[in-house]
């Protein structure tokens, strides 16, 4: 009897510790979690598809945690435009004011057709993973410089493939016998480098080496029209077959189970495949398993021991293939998750007899630490079954996991939650049920019902005329698959609006998608310790740097550091350099294109005898394209359509003065004799003389100073206050010195006898290869041999800095048609109708916003998002006709 009390006390005394276990292992995941809060980026974007001389409009909303409340964390957020090379050839640093922040991209007239990526993210969002930025695929193209639309196929070889691609203008005329240069790329290097001529039909063949499975193809070559054009052929593996995965729900197959096996198909594209999956045992069909559209599909089977499986894939394109199956397992631990149900959640947890015992394992539904249910069972029986209301879960990607009496996960599953609390109700109201051509549409919008309590939120509408659109709005990304799904799920989700139906969600769909998709998770071995970020939260602007001992490494300590605004002298702020030598002025607020001076004095005597170093945020890597199966070849073949719509809305405003005209052919050409004028030792990356125009030390002579000497004489090129400037945009060009980027101002400093040569670069085919640096075009300079060229040295204890501020918004072109004025278009064909990103609703939930139709008829659409205080999430459409 005195035995039994004993054990029975301490079957207490343990039960009370693992209690007590748990629960610090909760308060440890939900400190963690409130250290280390999830911040997401969704851009609403104007439209789906771009071409060259239109503009990126976008809204930015930034969100804090699975509430998807307003963001106060970041004030700052940066946005890139990636080509198919991962080179970024646009970026800008907006401001986020609670979370909400604006910008866009203007499309110059040489960009390259193709496939891009839109990327947004704050440095705070840097802390996790490159793969949960706002990442998106758009298409851009080119009618403006290009006009060639290309017809790109790949014929298999033994040893290479070989890349037919048809060249011909938009009106279908094939480029007969045209040479183009070609280049192949590989792992970020130049492999290749070759000519060739297309035949009578426009064809180009080139044959790439199998070995090179990723890379790119750059072509160079004229239009019709004489134009340089540059395109960009992604490799693709041409006999790639079609795959299947077997991926067990929990990890695990165990044998005298009944195991559920979700399968994904995907085809030689990168996108899903409808498959049929067999099992035979033996002669014996154990199971089949039948794919969605997407290639998802899932299925219940039970394992029996010592028999072998067999399982093959047939594809709806006729092809087959066996598949090996997974490990089956004697021992351990498989889930079943039934969340099909409409108020409750349903786990089973099946157990190997092995493991059957009367340890406790703990059921845990979380989002990344934040936890929201906790239940504990012994493990007396070989299945456990965990139940949870689903009444009250936010809405998104939660994560059930099993934990051990170590509290370290035996079994993980995630699953989508979806409440309906969470979506905003929200309703359109249009002054009339049908539109004619250039007629006034007035929307009112009505947010929220009358028993909220909070009905303020921010909103963006965007109106387009669905005529030319080749893409489906429908399933396109979209604030409920940005914020809901996307943010938390790694990998690639395929028409991740397909998952969000009108009023509600494919609850089939979505659970497939949890049982074949990586997702983000907490690591549990770690919980106890305390990380410190490697990435701070950024509330607005910094400068910082160090100072340091003149020529030496070694830090110069508590120096008088000064920042001075260049557009006003007055404007400046002081501080005091630490014992490493650091210094920092935060807290700023500038716009892009702003310079300070930076100067700094040693504490004892006052004096610059200092050299300051500035620091230069390194921007995050740009990996692999994670939508790579939404990119496209032929570009301007696919969007004709928008191509020829877009030109003629295009001459409309230039010839209203609304718009610069596109680039002509440029009037300077460098012919061999002259290119042998300049020094072999340039620094032109294109090689010495590859220019617009060259001018050379003969031509440099009788001036005062370097700038009065060029003003006038380049083409192209114009000077405003000794700084040269691009006149295709009226932008400032870079100046490059022998290598070295120099400030546009600073020429007046260099020496004109000490010149051997000056080449300007205004063309694509020229700018091109210095990327972002390129984009304005730009003056190389050479001096001679042995000279400096510079007639000043650089001063001590002072330098000039321009760091990328925040990009000032530019404001959407509306029409007015319904006041007479001297620049109403005669010809209107926009495909966004409207844009209206800063849609605030008052205390009553009401908004509003007018714009007017344009000369395209039939089907337009408004899309609406945004959210409201509480974390409610909007997305409408509403359609209507122009007759």
């Amino acid at each position: 009897m005195r035995f039994l009390f004993v054990f029975l006390l301490a079957m207490l005394t343990y039960s009370v510790v693992l209690g007590q276990g748990i629960q610090k292992v909760i308060d440890n995941v939900m400190t963690n979690a409130e250290s280390n809060p999830q911040e997401k980026l969704y851009l609403q974007l104007d439209k789906y598809a771009y071409t060259a001389g239109e503009t990126i409009w976008f809204k930015a909303y930034a969100t804090i945690g699975i509430q998807n409340l307003f963001s106060n964390h970041s004030g700052v957020a940066y946005v890139e435009l990636i080509d198919g090379t991962k080179n970024t050839v646009g970026s800008m640093t907006i401001p986020l004011l609670m979370g909400l922040g604006m910008g866009d991209f203007k499309l110059n007239d040489t960009i390259t057709e193709g496939s891009y990526r839109l990327r947004a993210y704050t440095n705070w969002m840097r802390n996790a993973d490159e793969k949960y930025f706002y990442d998106r695929t758009i298409h851009i193209a080119n009618g403006r410089s290009d006009n060639v639309k290309t017809k790109t196929s790949v014929r298999p070889g033994e040893k290479e493939n070989v890349y037919q691609i048809q060249l011909s203008s938009l009106s279908g005329v094939p480029l007969s016998k045209a040479q183009v240069r070609y280049e192949l790329w590989s792992e970020g290097k130049s492999v290749e480098r070759k000519r060739g001529n297309t035949d009578e039909a426009g064809v180009l063949s080139i044959g790439v080496n199998k070995k090179y499975k990723d890379g790119e193809l750059k072509l160079r070559f004229e239009n019709l029209e004489k134009l340089p054009v540059n395109k960009l052929v992604k490799i693709k593996a041409a006999e790639s077959e079609n795959s299947v995965q077997l991926l067990p729900e929990g990890g695990k197959l165990l044998i005298n189970k009944i195991n559920n096996m979700a399968v994904k198909a995907v085809g030689n594209d990168g996108l899903g495949i409808k498959a049929k999956v067999y099992f035979t045992i033996g002669k014996d069909t154990a199971g089949v398993i039948e794919t969605n559209d997407l290639g998802m599909g899932a299925g219940f089977l039970f394992i029996p021991a010592d028999d072998v499986f067999a399982v093959r894939a047939e594809f709806e394109d006729g092809s087959s293939r066996d598949i090996p199956m997974p490990e089956i397992q004697k021992s351990g631990f498989a889930l079943s998750v039934n969340n099909q149900n409409g108020s409750k959640i349903f786990t089973q947890l099946n157990v190997s007899p092995d493991l059957v015992s009367q340890k406790e394992v703990f059921f845990v539904v979380h989002h990344l630490g934040s936890v929201l249910f906790v239940s504990k069972q012994k493990l007396t029986k070989d299945e456990l079954v965990f139940s949870l209301d689903k009444t009250g879960l936010p809405s998104g990607v939660l994560t059930i996991s099993i934990l051990d009496d170590t509290f370290l996960p035996i079994a993980e599953r995630p699953f989508f939650s979806y409440n309906t609390a969470s979506v905003l109700p929200i309703d359109l109201q249009l002054n009339k049920k049908s539109f004619t051509t250039r007629d006034h549409v007035k929307v009112d919008m009505h947010i929220g019902e009358a028993s909220d309590s909070i009905r303020f939120g921010a909103f963006s509408a965007s109106v387009v005329d669905l005529s030319p659109v080749k893409d489906s709005v429908a399933l396109a990304p979209n604030i409920l698959s940005t914020l809901l799904l996307s943010a938390d799920l790694n990998g690639y989700i395929e028409n991740p609006g397909y998952y969000f139906s009108k009023g509600g969600i494919k609850s089939r769909d979505l659970d497939l998608l949890m049982l074949t998709q990586g997702w983000r998770n907490i690591d549990w071995r770690r919980i106890d310790t305390v990380v410190k970020a490697d990435y701070e939260v950024e509330k607005a602007l910094k400068i910082s740097g160090y100072t340091k001992k003149l020529g030496r490494t070694k830090p110069e300590t508590e120096a008088k550091v000064q920042l001075i605004s260049t557009s006003n002298y007055m404007d400046f702020m002081d501080t005091t350099s630490n014992d490493q030598g650091y210094f920092e002025f935060n807290n700023l607020v500038f716009p892009d294109s702003v310079k300070f001076l930076v100067t700094a004095r040693d504490a004892n005597k006052g004096k610059k005898n200092i050299d300051i170093v500035i620091d230069n945020p390194e921007k995050p890597a740009i990996g692999e394209n994670r939508n790579q199966a939404d990119e496209r070849w032929d570009i301007n073949s696919i969007y004709t359509d928008e191509i020829n719509r877009s030109r003629q809305f295009f001459a409309e405003l230039e010839s209203k003065g609304l718009m610069e005209k596109a680039i002509a052919i440029e009037e300077v050409v460098v012919r061999a004799s002259t290119r042998k004028k300049v020094a072999e030792y340039s620094s032109n990356l294109n090689g010495p003389g590859n220019a617009d125009q060259v001018l050379t030390s003969e031509d440099l002579q009788n001036c005062t100073t370097l700038d009065m000497c060029l003003a006038g004489r380049l083409m192209g090129v114009m000077f405003t206050a000794g700084v040269p400037y691009n006149t295709r945009g009226n932008v400032p060009m870079q100046v490059v010195l022998d290598g070295m980027y120099i400030e546009g101002d600073q020429l007046s400093m260099i020496n004109i006898n000490d010149v051997e040569s000056v080449e300007v670069l205004r063309n694509v085919n020229y700018t091109a290869i210095y990327g972002m640096n390129g984009g304005n075009g730009l003056l190389i300079i050479t001096s001679k041999r042995g000279t400096s060229a510079m007639n000043n040295y650089v001063p001590k204890g002072i330098m000039t800095v321009q760091p990328q501020g925040f990009y000032i918004n530019r404001v959407f072109y509306k029409p007015v048609y319904d006041v007479v004025n001297e620049t109403q278009l005669n010809r209107d064909l926009r495909t966004t109708i409207h844009w209206e990103p800063s849609i605030v609703a008052d205390r009553e939930g009401k908004a509003s916003f007018d714009f007017f139709t344009a000369d395209g008829k039939g089907r337009y659409i408004i899309i609406v998002e945004g959210l409201d205080l509480t974390g409610r999430i909007v997305r409408k459409l509403v359609e209507f006709d122009v007759q």
